[in-house]
């Protein structure tokens, strides 16, 4: 007797070390029944203990199993039933976890199974499986309790529907939305970032510059903050960081300090956006993504924007740019092999011809080895007017550049603004060749504010500000004077205000829309990079 206790302890303390190897050899002799071993039952949990910590699942699993079968009636049966659990809500067979759960009597185990039943079931992003777990469960309260947290922000009627049901039939007190903003003016304005600062990063490795988007961002927004406050327009600035989790944003949402804000910077990742931009719409609190082109998050909201003008609407306005601009109402299209280039091509097309052009070449580029070919094949044609040509693809650039000095005549090109980066390309032989560049990001840094910004942004944090500090210096600036213009819920003055001018960029426009209408088309003229439909 003397001599299993013994040993029974020193298991225990070689699991503490965790020396779960050894542990098991101790724990293996002991598992086996004896008239005067009193451990057995205790054996067989403290080994799968083991070799659950050492990532030995199956193993665990199939020595709770015989636990089970062998001992149901042990004192502590129920923290085999809780260890059992947990193992099954790692290889995520919800179905089996529940089994076990079930079979827990002990109310403070009770207790900690809820926990781990919440904490993994909230980690699951499958949301049809969670709800036919629900439909399977119907009376378990904490996988109600989750899927109304997942479903409560969601802009499906239906997801809504069953979140205010499982509300009021367990009494979460859950889906209390938050009452639509009305038009106020405030004497301060509360203004939520929500950027992936990572902190934790941060803190780190002080020297090293982590998530430059972020912090860059956010360094730009607290300078227009100190320019605001000159201009009588007090904000008052809250940092969050829920990185592109959609169970954190959430969360925060749920948060009655968070609500109280009148303006969301972000998030920009993951399943997080879509839960701030429901928010949003229930709220009509305006919410700002300041980084993505990607219209789809902003359809069918009334209350969340993107910063930047969509891939849309940079194919629609450059379309309606060449349209005017160009005497000859034709156009050859030319798109690589993303989707992004094909949606560019297929608006412009739309666009251009709804605006009275012909498009006479629609042309998928195959390889940038067939662009000779593709332009060689205008020869002898009509006037083409000009090419539209979208391709991230270096050598497509290269390789149109190249035929297009050839030609004794000159054909105007539009394209993206990425091609001014490629460095096998000179500016002398854009502008020689008509190039025109769509510019949703076009910034002078000749300009006096921003010559003015980067000397305050080096005095402030002693480093060069990136583009993403600018982005938040002119974003803060514009929306905290809408604020002041139009109040909390500002949504139908701005969506009416008549276009300007950014303080450091070239100018905003959401009439009648959720993204940026105006783009700026750039060109070079006498060598340097000039705009070309510039805001009275």
């Amino acid at each position: 007797m003397a001599d299993y206790r013994r040993k029974y302890e020193s298991g225990k303390e070689l699991i503490k070390q965790g020396k779960y190897d050894l542990s098991q050899e101790i724990f293996r002799p002991l598992m086996r029944e004896m008239p005067d071993n009193p451990f057995t039952a205790y054996a067989h949990y403290f080994s799968a203990l083991a070799s659950f910590k050492a990532n030995k699942a199956d193993e665990a699993r199939l020595t709770l199993e015989q636990l089970q079968q062998k001992y149901p009636s042990w004192p502590d049966i129920d923290q085999a039933n809780y260890l059992l659990a947990n193992i099954f809500f790692i290889k995520k067979d919800y179905a089996m976890a529940l089994v076990n759960t079930n079979k827990i009597r002990n109310e403070s185990v009770k207790k900690d199974a809820e926990n781990l039943k919440k904490y993994y079931l909230q980690s699951e992003k499958n949301i049809s499986l969670l709800k036919d777990l629900q439909q399977k469960n119907s009376n378990d309260r904490t996988i109600a309790e989750v899927l109304t947290d997942k479903l409560w922000l969601s802009t499906n009627e239906e997801e809504k529907a069953l979140a205010k049901k499982l509300d009021s039939q367990f009494n979460l007190k859950k889906v209390s939305n938050p009452p639509a903003r009305q038009v106020e003016t405030k004497q301060a304005y509360n203004v939520a970032v929500i950027l992936p600062f990572d902190y934790n990063k941060l803190l780190a490795e002080k020297n090293g510059r982590v998530s430059p988007i972020a912090v860059d961002m956010y360094n730009g927004i607290r300078l227009a903050q100190q320019q605001l406050a000159k201009e009588d327009i007090q904000i008052n600035l809250f940092a969050y960081d829920v990185g592109a989790d959609g169970d954190k944003m959430l969360n925060l949402a749920n948060q009655s300090e968070f609500q109280s804000n009148d303006l969301i910077i972000g998030p920009i990742n993951g399943a997080a956006i879509k839960v701030a931009v429901s928010f949003a719409n229930q709220t009509k609190i305006g919410q700002i993504n300041p980084i993505t082109t990607n219209s789809q998050i902003v359809q069918n909201t009334s209350a969340a924007y993107l910063y930047q003008a969509s891939v849309e609407s940079q194919a629609k306005h450059a379309a309606q740019f060449a349209r005017k601009q160009f005497t000859t109402p034709s156009a050859v299209v030319f798109y690589g092999n993303t989707s992004r280039d094909s949606l560019l091509a297929h608006v412009y097309r739309q666009k251009f011809t709804e605006a009275g052009g012909k498009v006479s070449v629609f042309r998928k580029i195959s390889s940038a080895t067939d662009i000779p070919k593709m332009v060689l094949a205008l020869e002898g044609t009509a006037d083409p007017g000009h090419i539209f040509i979208t391709s991230s693809d270096q050598n497509v650039a290269i390789n149109l550049v190249s035929s297009l000095e050839k030609r004794e005549t000159k054909i105007p090109v539009i394209t993206q603004s990425n091609w001014l980066f490629y460095s096998m390309l000179s500016y002398d032989q854009f502008e020689r060749l008509q190039f025109h560049f769509i510019n949703p990001e076009y910034l002078d840094y000749r300009s006096e504010a921003a010559i003015a910004f980067k000397q305050a942004y080096i005095q402030a944090r002693n480093l060069i500000p990136s583009v993403y500090a600018y982005q938040g210096y002119d974003m803060m600036l514009y929306f905290g004077r809408i604020l002041k213009e139009f109040g909390t819920n500002f949504h139908n003055g701005l969506k009416s205000k008549p276009p300007v001018k950014g303080a450091i960029f070239a100018g905003y426009d959401y009439r009648n829309a959720n993204d940026n209408q105006y783009i700026p088309i750039t060109k070079f003229e006498s060598g340097s990079l000039t705009l070309t439909n510039p805001l009275e």
